[in-house]
């Protein structure tokens, strides 16, 4: 009888299922898959490492820019300053040397007679702050409620209220002329003029009629001098560096809005650290 496959003796049997089966995977191949682990792990930790260290300098950073304006502008040391910078990463923008955006938003502050919210927003600041930075704005809105506070800079005469309407600062007073009593309502176009506010009379009523305002002034101009229709102007240089120039004044809805700029502003420079000055008088 002739021994067949199936009835083979066992060891046989065992070592045809050995010779079948796949090879374990080689000693080399396990270890470049657990090398290869380690490093996502370790380069995960990286990311964390550098995640919470531009957290650490942005919020350091951020610290310091506060405490600089309230400095500048010289705020109580609890007043409230808002600083916030663009960008990905504050670490790399440092290792390049210049950051792309800082905004500031240093909340109600007193300058020039005026109460308003100042914000500043500043592009292209170098690290070394000795260097100029690429452009510095400014942007003070006056809320219509806090207008009256500059009445007496507005016009000589003795003013009951000032409101914005249009493009214009208007407001309302009363005069006797030669005993006959009128109510003016002066329309102010706001502007900037050698670094102060201006407000320039353009539009004028008179007893509620609208009148041409430059042939009012050839008649009565010199009747009512400059009480009604001379410009008049606030300056706010005084409480804002130096360096800032007065760029444009609008009305826009209710609030007066004061822009300020400066290009190639060195931030460390006496132009920023010191305030301007108004003319005397």
């Amino acid at each position: 009888m002739t021994v067949s496959d199936e009835t083979a003796p066992l060891p046989e049997r065992v070592a045809a299922q050995l010779d079948a089966a796949p090879a374990p995977a080689p000693p080399t191949r396990r270890r470049g898959r657990i090398a290869l682990v380690v490093a996502l792990v370790v380069l995960a930790l990286l990311v964390v490492a550098a995640v919470v260290a531009d957290v650490a300098a942005r919020a350091a950073i951020r610290g310091e820019i506060a405490d600089r304006t309230r400095a500048l502008l010289e705020l109580d040391p609890e007043h409230p300053v808002d600083v916030e910078l663009a960008g990905a990463s504050v670490l790399w923008q440092a290792v390049t040397g210049r950051f792309e955006r800082v905004d500031i938003d240093a909340g109600e502050i007193a300058t020039g007679g005026l109460q308003g919210r100042l914000a500043v927003t500043a592009t292209g600041i170098p690290t070394d702050l000795s260097q100029p930075a690429e452009r510095v704005e400014a942007t003070f809105r006056v809320a219509e409620s806090d207008l009256p506070a500059i009445a007496s800079a507005l016009s000589s005469l003795e003013i009951e209220d000032v409101v914005l309407e249009g493009d214009e600062v208007r407001f309302r007073s009363a005069l006797d002329v030669l005993g006959i009593p009128l109510e003016f309502a002066v329309g102010l176009r706001p502007e900037a003029v050698d670094g102060a506010l201006a407000f320039t009379p353009s539009t004028l009523s008179l007893n509620g009629d609208e009148l041409d305002l430059e042939e009012f002034a050839g008649q009565f101009g010199g009747i009512l001098g400059d009480g009604v229709l001379a410009t008049q102007s606030v300056c706010v240089a005084e409480s804002l560096p130096r360096d800032l120039v007065l760029e444009a004044v609008t009305v826009e809805g209710d609030e007066l809005v004061v822009r300020l700029g400066a290009d190639d502003a060195v931030l460390e420079g006496d132009g920023f650290t010191e305030r301007g000055t108004c003319p005397a008088g």
